[in-house]
């Protein structure tokens, strides 16, 4: 099958180590890799591509520099909404994203530094494994914006956590560092900084030298599993994702984020 070609992407990295293994790395640095729009596109149809490739067996996906991904970009997002942006509400890009990572044959190690929030944690936890640094920080910070809990959180979490820990973490909006986040099983490792780029490695040469089919049928038939369990809640928090975005609270979570103080919430 064809091989993937880079230069199809601007926001995404892609480097081949001729082992079997690709890094992607979101790039949007100046924003902590907070998703655009443009970027949400390319990570919705980069999972194919990643399958469609022969000499990948596994991805690892990361961010540039010292964060993961910081959410939304919310900068881009408020200048959108401002211009009065009509039209269907974007729930098949969010619902295509969670759904194309699931169904992705090739296993997928989230490799996480720094913040992995909002829209970034639930890409990260949609990953087959997920490895983090000690500088690493998890959270599914919508309700600080205002926002129900979508793009997969209120799927995932209670999976991951239980309910009433889940529910601590997505109504307070609160951040679990790298090594609590490995603690409570969210993820499978937390390691020490100077450590992460090797131990990742070490990790993903080893599911590159095993047999490709059988992991890979490992994989789809526990994400079968995941996908059955998860597929009401996820559907119904984009519902609520949409429906709380035209609120005066998120209004006010974003004017506050962008002028750097607290948030004045009315339930309204």
């Amino acid at each position: 099958m064809p091989a993937i070609d880079p230069t199809s992407y601007e926001w995404i990295r892609i480097a081949r180590d001729g082992e079997g293994v690709a890094t992607l790395t979101l790039v949007n640095p100046r924003r902590k890799n907070a998703v655009t729009r443009p970027m949400h596109r390319e990570l919705e149809r980069v999972w194919e591509d990643v399958d469609a490739d022969d000499d990948i067996r596994v991805a690892i996906l990361t961010g540039e520099g010292d964060a993961f991904c910081a959410g939304t970009d919310l900068s881009a997002q408020d200048a959108e909404n401002r211009s009065g942006r009509k039209g269907r509400p974007p729930t098949r890009g969010a619902r295509r994203l969670f759904w194309n990572m699931l169904d992705a044959e090739k296993p997928i190690i989230a490799k996480v530094r720094g913040p992995a929030y909002g829209v970034g944690v639930n890409i990260a936890l949609a990953c087959d494994m997920v490895i983090a640094a000690e500088s690493a920080r998890f959270c599914d910070s919508h309700v600080r914006m205002g926002i129900a809990p979508g793009d997969g959180g209120a799927a995932l979490f209670p999976l991951l956590l239980g309910f009433h820990r889940a529910k601590e973490y997505l109504m307070l909006g609160e951040p679990i560092d790298g090594r609590k986040a490995a603690d409570i099983g969210l993820i499978n490792h937390c390691v020490a900084e100077e450590e992460l780029d090797g131990f990742v490695d070490g990790y993903a040469r080893r599911l590159a030298a095993g047999a490709p089919l059988a992991i890979s049928y490992a994989k789809m038939s526990v994400n079968l599993l995941l996908k059955q369990m998860t597929a009401g809640a996820f559907e119904t928090s984009l519902a609520y994702d949409q429906l709380t975005l035209f609120t005066d609270d998120h209004q006010e979570g974003v004017a506050a984020f962008l002028e750097k103080r607290p948030p004045g919430f009315k339930g309204s």
